[in-house]
């Protein structure tokens, strides 16, 4: 178990605070947040060889102290590769059951189904979690919110656009996977997750992404964000090609010293700023 604690941090403020939970390969982490310090007081990692995830984290729901507590918001962000997106003109939400099946041939009796209304974006993104991992949540949190780390993306991809005026990329960086956001004109062009196997696969979908949507590499605003940093070989070898990359390897909220000097957050941007951003 890997713990990073701010010594302001107190669990008994919890009503005070949000909660925000992750799934990974290994094991499950989650961030406790102060609303009024806007900033991250509490890091848990946990992981067990032999165990899945969802055994992992029943389990401890009922021996981690921080899990027990009851907070002002608490937020999962789902990582799940399944997911598609909808214009709001034509999704209804009575019908997102429906549409889960044809989009993602996914089985709505044996997963709930969530909508991501992103607003600026004028779409829905559609995704889902095991019914059973859903009871699991909302019986410890009932007013548990289901978050696709792909909306964030999207939505944050849109709004540098807009600031900036110019096309504009967002790509977050898994272990063996990224996700991309593709913005131009004020118009949400595509989001998708590619396999990341190596750097000249990464190479291939994204530049391939370019050209099939017409994406001048000069003038792209392209941002990165996730397990990588300047010196990642496959961000050097993009560096050729594209002329604007920025990496976003630090959350936008404030970090106070414990965190600041931990190099978590840079692996872990968007679950440190889901309260913030959602």
């Amino acid at each position: 178990m890997v713990e990073i604690a701010e010594s302001s941090f107190d669990p008994a403020n919890s009503p005070d605070h949000t909660l925000s939970i992750r799934f990974l390969p290994d094991g499950f982490c989650f961030v406790v947040a102060s609303l009024s310090e806007k900033r991250p007081l509490y890091f848990c990692h946990v992981a067990e060889a032999g165990k899945s995830v969802t055994q992992l984290f029943s389990e401890q729901l009922n021996k981690l102290d921080s899990l027990r507590r009851k907070y002002s918001e608490v937020i999962f962000l789902n990582d799940d590769k399944a997911y598609t997106l909808m214009p709001s003109a034509v999704f209804n939400e009575s019908d997102k059951a429906a549409y889960w099946k044809f989009c993602a041939n996914g089985d709505p009796t044996s997963a709930k189904v969530i909508q991501d209304a992103m607003e600026l974006c004028d779409a829905v993104l559609l995704h889902s979690i095991p019914a059973s991992l859903a009871n699991l949540l909302e019986e410890r949190f009932p007013s548990i919110r289901y978050i696709h780390r792909q909306s964030i993306l999207s939505t944050r991809t849109m709004m540098r656009s807009k600031e900036t005026g110019e096309e504009s990329v967002g790509i977050l960086m898994g272990r063996d996977f990224f996700d991309l956001a593709v913005v131009k004109e004020n118009t949400l062009q595509m989001v998708n997750t590619f396999p990341r196997k190596d750097d000249e696969g990464f190479l291939y979908f994204t530049l391939n992404v370019f050209d099939q949507l017409k994406i001048d590499p000069y003038k792209a605003k392209v941002t990165i964000q996730g397990e990588v940093t300047e010196k990642t070989p496959a961000i050097t070898k993009l560096g050729k090609y594209v002329s604007d990359i920025s990496i976003l390897n630090r959350p936008a909220v404030e970090l106070g010293k414990q965190f600041a000097k931990s190099d978590i957050c840079n692996k872990q941007t968007i679950l440190f700023d889901l309260p913030t951003c959602v």
